[in-house]
């Protein structure tokens, strides 16, 4: 049977009213189910959303909090810090002394190394009778110790270990060995006699007027056999190792360095000089007559009679032997000649002298931790000079092989530690 149009459209029309009501609810259903779920997921997102800016602003809350607690904490630990943590002792106004100025200096470069197997740099240097004497730190440990080897680097040994630090040493009359002993507790002018078969060490002095030798720094050994030894700087509260010691001396510049003399027979102590501003290096003249201390804060050489007692830097007795250095003296020595020679712990630091009459603001460098103040004084160049008996400029010594703060001079050899290991030596 074949349907024509008529047909089909009274088909449509016929399901429509069967079928369109049934339809109809069923879309309008699924349209409100669709809106509802559309709805409930809206406010599931805006729930959501809330409880998140909530949680949002809770965690930024606590971290404006813990940001402004540390901001305080931060800015009361650097009040105290540069402002109100304890030092050695406050810095004090003071001047460098004039010199007259000197000629243009012979430069010599260049040097030759000895090996120092197991060893820092040494701090002290002596030669004596074909052997170089050396006071090292042993390579990644603790405690010193006192060596020598041939000036051709061979036979290297021990003399005596200690557990402090041995910073300086120089042999009396006899052959006996004094030596300045840093240990955490104090310090000490030690006594060491010695041979083939041994050593026997002991600590002669402690103590000066009644309280413990802060920072004994150098020594020096007279003809008659009295010697000579100085506190770098009277730092009662203990500012460490000598460096730190010297370096806080050098900031505060509160002249607190003295020379002394012992007198094995009376075993007495008595005070030669006083005022230095940080006292590292001694050196005797060869006739024994004079004796030169080196002024660390000041710059500058001072002679003196090695008679002489109870005198004050530039005062009245007190000679300016060298003075307006290109450095901080670390160092002294003289030869056969009368020839003065000076290694320089730091070059002139400019920032430092500028503000020598204002203690305020080095009293905030002084407050710097000292990884910070490592960082403000730069190794001296030149490494060192030498001065003539009337204390005119001689000669310059430069390399980047050597480096500063000890030295000892032995026929026409200079010898200084090495920049990295081992003893450098200059021929001139």
């Amino acid at each position: 049977m074949r349907l024509g149009l008529t047909e089909l459209l009274l088909i449509v029309i016929i399901a429509l009213l069967a079928l369109g009501p049934g339809v109809s609810r069923w879309l309008n259903r699924w349209s409100r189910q669709a809106k509802a779920s559309r709805a409930a997921e809206a406010r599931r997102r805006a729930a959501w959303e809330a409880e998140r800016k909530a949680r949002r602003d809770f965690i930024l809350h606590r971290f404006q909090i813990v940001a402004a607690v540390f901001a305080a904490a931060t800015a009361a630990a650097l009040v105290y810090t540069l402002g109100l943590r304890p030092i050695e002792a406050a810095p004090q106004s003071y001047t460098v002394p004039a010199a007259a100025s000197q000629t243009a200096a012979q430069t010599i470069e260049g040097t030759a190394a000895l090996p120092l197997e197991g060893y820092q740099p040494p701090d002290c240097i002596v030669v004596r009778d074909g052997w170089i004497y050396m006071a090292a730190r042993p390579a990644g440990g603790s405690g010193s110790a006192l060596l020598r080897m041939r000036e051709d680097g061979s036979a290297q040994m021990t003399v005596l270990a200690e557990e402090g630090v041995i910073t300086s040493f120089a042999f009396d009359p006899a052959g006996d060995i004094w030596y300045t002993l840093l240990t955490g507790t104090g310090g000490a002018l030690c006594r060491l006699s010695h041979d083939d078969w041994g050593a026997s060490a002991q600590q002669v002095v402690t103590q000066i007027d009644g309280r413990p030798l802060a920072y004994p720094a150098a020594v020096a050994a007279g003809a008659g056999g009295e010697i000579y030894f100085t506190e770098a700087a009277d730092f009662t509260s203990g500012a460490g190792s000598l460096e730190d010691a010297l370096r806080a001396e050098l900031v505060g510049h509160t002249a607190t360095g003295w020379v002394y003399v012992y007198d094995p027979a009376g075993r007495s102590v008595q005070r030669v000089l006083g005022g230095l501003a940080g006292a590292p290096a001694l050196a005797l003249s060869p006739d024994g007559a004079t004796l030169y201390a080196a002024d660390l804060g000041s710059r500058c050489i001072w002679a003196v009679e090695t008679s002489a007692r109870e005198l004050t830097a530039g005062g009245k007795g007190c000679t300016l032997f060298a003075g307006a250095l290109p450095g901080y003296p670390g160092a002294l020595a003289a030869d056969g000649e009368g020839t003065v020679y000076v290694a320089y712990r730091w070059t002139e630091a400019g920032w430092l002298e500028s503000r020598a009459q204002d203690p305020g603001l080095r009293g905030v460098a002084a407050r710097l931790p000292r990884s910070v103040q490592q960082g403000l004084f730069r190794a001296g160049e030149p490494l060192a000079q030498s001065y003539a008996p009337d204390g005119r400029l001689d000669e310059d010594y430069r390399s980047a092989e050597a480096g500063g703060w000890a030295l000892a001079a032995s026929g026409n050899r200079l010898y200084l530690p090495g920049a990295q290991d081992g003893v450098s030596y200059f021929v001139f």
